[in-house]
């Protein structure tokens, strides 16, 4: 093999490591994305169940609201507490399966 031939050897090699150290770090990258869009995706699912929460408490305000001003409209606000309690007593008859 001549000394030109070896040269070549040598910096194809050199090329090979370089890309293999290039994939392993692509793979590291890789794998902290992953890990940030688990951690992402654990905290939208918090603030989406914090957001159905917020939104059960404002409808459960506005039936305590209209039930302390004396609204007209009563009649709506006491089907709305029926309908929570009537939910309240479903999920009690699971629990005690």
């Amino acid at each position: 093999m001549t000394e030109q031939d070896q040269l070549l050897v040598d910096e194809l090699k050199h090329n090979i490591r370089r890309l293999i150290d290039n994939l392993e770090k692509t793979k590291y990258e890789l794998e902290q994305a992953r890990d940030e869009y688990k951690g992402l995706e654990f905290q939208f699912d918090e603030y989406r169940n914090e957001h159905k929460a917020l939104l059960k408490r404002y409808e459960n305000l506005k039936v305590a609201k209209a039930l302390a001003d004396g609204d007209p409209d009563n009649q709506a606000a006491k089907h709305k507490i029926n309908r929570i309690i009537r939910e309240v007593d479903k999920c009690i008859a699971l629990l005690n399966k």
